[in-house]
């Protein structure tokens, strides 16, 4: 289900990139030749991403995503500056079912930054950046 649901917003952003020179769209329904397409596409836009576990200590030292950075969604605001303070820098927020990182990414775009996007839980962002 992950990688449907992965596939379509890989698919949907693509669509609605502003530069669809470069695009290339798979004409063969080969559901496989489609399913590399995507999954190419969705490393390429992960690739340059700030991926913040808003969990606590505790869960964090439970196991988190390697190249997460770790700040409690409660620290969030006043500790954004660590990773990035770029408002337009890609990141990705996380904790264990979405919640929290619903709450951070609340707190992140009420301070300007543009381009913030909830990542559901742990394992979700796991299977997605490992």
């Amino acid at each position: 289900m992950r990688l449907v649901v992965l596939m379509l917003l890989a698919t949907i952003l693509t669509g609605c990139s502003a530069d669809t020179s470069q695009e290339s769209t798979p004409t063969s329904t080969d559901e496989s030749t489609a399913n590399t397409a995507v999954s190419e596409n969705t490393a390429d836009q992960d690739s340059n991403v700030f991926v913040i576990d808003v969990r606590s200590q505790e869960e964090w030292d439970t196991g988190h995503v390697e190249q997460a950075t770790h700040i409690p969604y409660t620290e969030i605001a006043d500790r954004i500056a660590e990773v990035t303070d770029d408002k337009d820098a890609k990141i990705v927020l996380y904790c264990a079912a979405g919640g929290r990182a619903g709450t951070a990414k609340s707190s992140l775009e009420s301070l300007g930054f543009t381009n913030v996007e909830n990542g559901g839980g742990y394992d979700d962002v796991k299977d997605r950046f490992e």
